[in-house]
């Protein structure tokens, strides 16, 4: 339940009869397989090339890149 997005950690303290919330946090240390497994997907994720994010509306390119340094 703790993994489960549409479950806040109060639901599910509730959900147990937990007193205390810190009782309900020890559900939440991953396991050592859980974190490889997430480590392994952020770089895996990071390994693949993404176009930089265009500038939010009011921002002109032209200034950002002058500012950043960054190639238009």
């Amino acid at each position: 339940m703790v993994a489960d997005p549409a479950l806040s950690l109060p639901d599910v303290q509730w959900l147990l009869g937990h007193a205390l919330i810190t009782t309900t946090q020890i559900y939440t240390e991953p396991s050592a397989d859980e974190v490889i497994e997430r480590l392994r997907a952020h770089h895996a994720a990071q390994a693949v090339p993404r176009p930089p994010a265009a500038p939010a509306p009011g921002y002109r390119a032209e200034v950002l890149a002058a500012l950043l340094g960054m190639s238009r």
